[in-house]
């Protein structure tokens, strides 16, 4: 059983179309090496939405007109470990990749 929780919300200073997607993209594979455990990414075809998979949790990244929205998707392990410094350096690491992209 998973948990699910909104970790972060953002105003978006633009549309997000196929090219910020790929920059993303780009983005994930060469900071791949920041997240600590194996993950994936893995796209959403036709919506604008991507998600980074691991064994214990997944962020769901879910871009609306104005709005991206990043929930987690926690296994109990994960969920036991998600402590409020945990929340605030994932919280971090997503803020300091939308500042990367001008999100």
């Amino acid at each position: 059983m998973a948990w699910r929780e909104r970790l972060y919300e953002r105003r978006l200073k633009g549309p997000i179309d196929a090219e910020k997607m790929d920059e993303m993209r780009s983005l994930f594979h060469r900071r791949r090496h920041e997240i600590p455990i194996p993950a994936e990414l893995i796209e959403s075809p036709g919506r604008p939405e991507m998600t980074i998979r691991t064994k214990w949790l997944s962020f769901i990244v879910q871009f609306q007109k104005d709005i991206m929205n990043v929930d987690a998707e926690l296994t109990l392990a994960a969920k036991m470990m998600a402590t409020r410094e945990n929340r605030r350096l994932a919280v971090q690491f997503i803020d300091s990749i939308a500042d990367d992209l001008n999100l």
